[in-house]
């Protein structure tokens, strides 16, 4: 393992890690590596999502049926490989939410991933990182992860279960090149963006005013931002920036409490129990 990243145990019993260069975890750790993953990112995108496009988002606005999604950073990898888990089941783990069931049926279509990560140190630990037997039982993991540790700056990955065909584009570089080089290609195309960057002090930049702009541009009409940071900078830049902008607190977790988060969007979010942020 890289020294400057050792992983650690979070509260629901997943791995997280500390990063040295960053000085911060991947995670809350009290909240729990993948709760935080599922409650603040997953299911708030998916149920959003669903509202849009259908039970079994079999109306998305486009003809290849594609999910385009945006994962600010990769890191470990836990929103990525999370949400395909997700699709390919149609449910989130049971015991985790009162209600774990989010499409009608397991999606039948393209996903489309995106994501930036600029700390190529993490690709040469993440295949000893002891993952959520939710991912490792339901995508080729060894495989993925393989591919990008010896892939070079820009990479795809592209494989299917069952109905769900799935493409990854990880790019090892700076998130801003490669939002300016995605607005080229795919303004206005991405129906969801995990907004999980390390800390606004620990990496302002991926919180800006600025870059919540070139969101902006990035994001669908009808799409979704989640976030774990309930920064009231963070949210008045993303205002500031043109969205309308959500206190999000999860309300079906099973005698579990986690912290909440924002949810953002162009237009109002098809989520329950949100308070917008004026």
């Amino acid at each position: 393992m890289d020294n400057t990243i050792s992983f650690r145990q979070s509260a629901d019993g997943s791995t997280s890690a500390y990063n040295a260069d960053f000085d911060e975890c991947y995670h809350s750790l009290k909240d729990g590596a993948l709760n935080e993953t599922l409650y603040k990112h997953i299911y708030p995108s998916l149920a959003h999502s669903v509202g849009c496009f259908g039970d079994a988002l079999e109306n998305l606005p486009n003809t290849s049926n594609t999910l385009c999604v945006l994962d600010i950073c990769f890191g470990l990898g836990y929103n990525t490989l999370t949400l395909l888990s997700t699709l390919a089941k149609g449910q989130i783990p049971q015991q985790q939410i009162l209600n774990g069931q989010i499409l009608k049926t397991p999606f039948k279509g393209k996903v489309e991933i995106y994501s930036p990560e600029i700390d190529e140190n993490v690709f040469r630990t993440l295949r000893e990182l002891p993952y959520p037997p939710f991912i490792c039982e339901t995508l080729p993991l060894e495989e993925i992860l393989k591919h990008f540790e010896s892939a070079r700056q820009v990479s795809q990955y592209d494989g299917k279960i069952g109905d769900m065909e799935f493409e990854i584009y990880l790019y090892k570089g700076d998130a801003l090149v490669f939002l300016e080089n995605l607005k080229r290609d795919l303004n206005g195309e991405f129906h969801i963006v995990f907004q999980d960057a390390f800390s606004p002090k620990k990496n302002p930049t991926l919180w800006s005013k600025e870059y919540f702009a070139l969101l902006y541009h990035l994001l669908h009409p009808q799409g979704i931002i989640t976030t774990y940071s309930q920064s009231r900078a963070v949210r008045e830049n993303a205002i500031n920036a043109g969205f309308r902008v959500y206190d999000y607190k999860p309300s079906n977790v099973c005698e579990i409490n986690i912290r909440g988060g924002s949810v953002m969007g162009k237009r109002a979010l098809n989520l329950e129990n949100l308070k917008e942020i004026k």
